[in-house]
């Protein structure tokens, strides 16, 4: 049974052929690639919400090559280790991007053996898309995950219908979360620690800033779990080097000098930091 509701009415979302359909006639077709597009008109604050084009083809090209797989291997370990065994799931990845996690964590459990199914949402059209093309050109996950275009701050899904909800590297609504999650069910957050990309930012500021690290308590939830990726990568090319700017917050904070500073590295070693906290809804 799916956990997808309608963004007008809130009434259930059904499959039917090429598209979405709940009772009241509220109907949502199919994208060529796959995804279903959520998001009403009065929650779009711009005309294409969201990662544009080019942020979502450099993120995609750059996780691509594996310099992030130890933060999704991570990831994985750690959904896996706090899901209840024999257990029908159902995992929302919210804010899921191009889907280079959601789709390795449909992998995984595909090759669990364990029932599940997965859908992510994101408020970029563009990275939904290239998430549901990834999806679709892959067999063995294909079935397993759906994508839509929606916003995290009023997710057309069910009212405690998820065990799993992720959050990587993107906007937090805490109060969605513990609506759509079911008593007991985990959340899974991958932030930033103190010193991801501290190379990078040496290259573009002249007086770098260590990232803000707080462990967060929040209502409703009872932490369960803390785990640390903290390693280096070598990024050979220029196109990796700018491919990761992209994709970071400093591509819209950074001067033009620095940002040209950036464009003649050549090659850069830096430090990937990040924190994959877990916790369980009360």
């Amino acid at each position: 049974m799916g956990i997808l509701i309608c963004p007008i009415c809130k009434s259930r979302l059904e499959p039917n052929g090429q598209s979405f359909c709940c009772k009241h006639g509220h109907s949502f077709d199919l994208s060529a690639s796959g995804y279903l597009h959520l998001l009403p008109a009065n929650q779009m604050r711009s005309k294409i919400p969201g990662d544009n084009k080019q942020m979502v083809r450099a993120r995609k090209e750059f996780l691509s090559k594996g310099y992030y797989q130890p933060v999704s291997d991570l990831l994985n370990h750690q959904v896996l280790e706090h899901c209840k065994k024999g257990t029908a799931l159902q995992i929302l990845d919210a804010g899921c991007g191009e889907g280079y996690y959601t789709n390795r964590l449909t992998a995984e459990f595909s090759r669990s053996g364990a029932e599940f199914a997965v859908t992510g949402l994101d408020i970029s059209k563009f990275a939904v898309d290239a998430a549901a093309k990834a999806a679709k050109s892959d067999h063995d996950i294909a079935g397993h995950v759906q994508y839509g275009v929606a916003s995290i701050f009023d997710l057309p899904v069910k009212d405690h219908s998820c065990h799993v909800v992720t959050n990587l590297f993107a906007p937090v609504c805490m109060e969605e979360y513990r609506r759509v999650l079911k008593r007991g069910g985990i959340l899974v957050f991958a932030v930033t620690s103190t010193m991801h990309l501290w190379e990078l930012k040496q290259a573009i500021y002249d007086e770098p800033y260590e990232n803000e690290k707080v462990d967060h308590e929040y209502e409703g939830f009872k932490m369960v779990g803390k785990e640390k990726v903290h390693t280096t990568i070598t990024l050979p090319n220029q196109q990796d080097i700018d491919n990761l700017f992209t994709m970071t917050p400093y591509y819209y904070k950074s001067s033009v000098e620095s940002t040209e500073r950036l464009h003649h590295l050549g090659s850069l070693t830096t430090q990937i930091d990040v924190d994959i906290i877990t916790y369980q809804a009360l």
